[in-house]
């Protein structure tokens, strides 16, 4: 008997003054389904440094998935990022504290994802979603996550693995009243229904 494959997305909780967050609604909606005969596993997590290192490696553990795949908000960008390095520090800083670590002590400097990501953007732009890669996702905590889940890939050998970042929905810069109006105007974003859409194809393009 052939056991069925497994993929396992990573999502964010709402940060800062942002009410929802696409990423992890997306997860929410295809947690339990099927693409492509594989059964998709979602895990929202919480944007704070450290648990969210934790909870990957932990959940990775638990599941075995085939392929792991993070999304994240990129609030400034207008199309799916397709991220390909994540780095070993987490920076960080605020009124009251800064970070500035590595994320793993003995751990790799850096890690290259392991999607298929020329696949993944040849085949959103034939659906004519637009997208892009990324060589640096930041150090904060989507960065962290990337990193978390490509050290759990390999410690648990699973080939394919990465991080996906995702624009703003577009009723997400509609409920931005408190913005300046000729900045709100400037402010990317995309239909969630397209971003759904888009993880779908990175998943099916994965397999």
């Amino acid at each position: 008997m052939v056991m069925a494959k497994k993929v396992l997305l990573f999502g964010f909780e709402p940060f800062l003054s942002y009410t929802y967050n696409p990423s992890g609604v997306v997860v929410k909606r295809l947690a339990g389904h099927a693409i492509d005969g594989a059964k998709i596993v979602g895990k929202v997590l919480p944007v704070k440094h450290i648990d969210a290192f934790n909870l990957v490696s932990s959940t990775v553990k638990e599941e075995k998935p085939d392929v792991i795949i993070g999304l994240g908000l990129a609030a400034s960008k207008g199309c799916i990022i397709l991220e390909r390095i994540a780095i070993n520090r987490y920076y960080f800083r605020t009124k009251e504290e800064q970070f500035d670590e590595p994320l793993s002590q003995k751990g790799n400097e850096a890690y290259f994802t392991t999607l298929p990501v020329q696949n993944i953007k040849l085949q959103l732009e034939k659906a004519t979603i637009p997208a892009e890669y990324s060589f640096f996702g930041d150090t904060y905590v989507s960065n962290e996550v990337f990193y978390a889940i490509m050290a759990a890939a390999e410690k648990n050998k699973i080939k394919k693995a990465g991080f996906i970042h995702v624009p703003l929905t577009s009723a997400q810069v509609i409920e931005m009243n408190h913005v300046h109006y000729s900045t709100r105007a400037g402010i990317p974003s995309m239909e969630e229904s397209t971003i759904e859409k888009a993880v779908r194809i990175a998943i099916s393009a994965s397999l």
